[in-house]
């Protein structure tokens, strides 16, 4: 390029400007060239594509690409280049030069120290949770002592603990499979709105086109309903796509940790909820939302308010034999926030509503039930400050309300109460 300023032209470091139109190299600097056993010339006017993986170009196309459009920096992307040694990850630092130009700066990593450097961290973390762990047991056994009257009551929490313990590994594995659900999503969407500028831009060219011969093919072509129908198809998978990154969104917020009480909204809780658990409704109930148009923000810690909200719903949906309804109402007083959820399954009888919230007491088949669905809810809403009631009649269907405290300092709930 032109007025290349010296001290950077003779920094020894892997670098290059490039067109991100095509990503068309521009200028190179010595060492990259080198590198890859080229002279500059060699190099200059070629694109970047030949240098990347496959992988990599995606990558960067649905990573890097419209940041650098957009005037943002990236740094610290992993591009794999063709070398002469073969496939090797770099560390790459880009930043836009122009408008849709940008200046790329490369390192080998070195696998091996990368290697290192994650099995440092791995063993770090793992006695971060070896003394967490030996906390935890060391306050468990002084509760024990101190509690030698309370042993049922002891083992109904370790229980509890268990239950919760297992719910946190399958939300951590699901939250992984949600991130990696994601990567291939981004570069698909990114790839469809690219196919789509594509598609408006040969349309509105065949549109305008006044070759007789040309209109009669596409007549004899249907081209008419080809054209709707190629809009409608990249529609609908840019819908599906949305739908999936929903779906994957949801989940991340569903599985999070628990951890502590926090002002959230619980009727976007119900709402998370319901689209993780979508599928189990779908062949089962109807799904009746019937919201207050009050706001209604609680203190609770959301990953134990998702799990209230997940085992209220499931039994909702088992104690219905053939295909039901289920409706979610909340409402605000000004100091609680009520959520009922009804369903119109078999009911039970006064006694069985009466122990449900019991430690291992079920109604279901020996080997299909823990009896802790319920008895979870139950601690967990008290904990919280809250309320469980269950209202319920043979044959009639069952309501379960929770109320819990509303967080008197968020703005939206200061309209109700001022």
């Amino acid at each position: 390029m032109n007025n290349k300023d010296e001290q950077w032209i003779s920094w020894p470091v892997m670098a290059i400007e490039l067109d991100l139109d095509g990503r068309v190299i521009t200028w190179i600097s010595a060492a990259f060239a080198e590198h890859f056993r080229r002279t500059p010339e060699q190099l200059i006017g070629s694109s970047l594509d030949q240098l990347l993986t496959m992988a990599s170009r995606l990558y960067f196309l649905s990573a890097l690409d419209a940041p650098l459009r957009q005037g943002k920096h990236c740094e610290q992307h992993t591009l794999y280049l063709n070398g002469p040694k073969g496939e090797l990850p770099y560390l790459t630092n880009a930043r836009p030069y122009y408008a849709t130009g940008a200046r790329l700066v490369f390192m080998a990593a070195d696998q091996h120290l990368m290697l290192q450097q994650q099995l440092i961290q791995e063993r770090d973390y793992t006695e971060t949770i070896n003394r967490e762990l030996k906390q935890r047991q060391q306050q468990l056994i002084t509760q024990r002592e101190q509690q030698k009257a309370a042993l049922d009551k002891l083992e109904d929490v370790n229980h509890e603990m268990l239950q919760t313990e297992k719910l946190a590994a399958i939300g951590q594995l699901a939250a992984g499979i949600a991130h990696e659900i994601n990567n291939p999503v981004g570069y698909i969407q990114s790839n469809l709105n690219t196919l789509g500028y594509y598609t408006d831009k040969l349309l509105a060219l065949v549109d305008g086109c006044k070759d007789e011969n040309l209109a009669k093919q596409l007549r004899q072509q249907d081209y008419d309903y080809l054209k709707t129908d190629m809009t409608e198809l990249l529609q609908e998978s840019n819908e599906g796509i949305q739908h999936i990154t929903n779906i994957t969104s949801a989940l991340t917020q569903f599985t999070r940790r628990s951890g502590f009480a926090e002002e959230c909204d619980l009727q976007q809780q119900i709402n998370t909820t319901l689209r993780v658990l979508q599928n189990e409704f779908k062949q089962k109930a109807r799904i009746q939302r019937k919201y207050c148009d009050k706001p209604c923000w609680v203190v609770f810690d959301p990953a134990q308010l998702n799990q209230v909200l997940m085992n209220v719903l499931m039994n909702a949906v088992q104690a219905m034999k053939n295909f039901g309804d289920i409706v979610i109402e909340t409402e605000t007083d000004g100091e609680l926030a009520t959520i009922t959820i009804t369903d119109s399954g078999t009911g039970m009888s006064e006694e069985t509503a009466r122990r449900s919230t019991e430690p291992f007491f079920t109604t279901k088949p020996e080997g299909e039930g823990t009896g802790l669905g319920l008895s979870l809810v139950y601690n967990i809403v008290r904990r919280h400050n809250g309320t469980l009631k269950i209202i319920s009649e043979i044959g009639k269907g069952t309501s379960v309300i929770v109320s819990v405290p509303l967080a008197q300092r968020h703005p939206s709930n200061k309209s109700i109460t001022a």
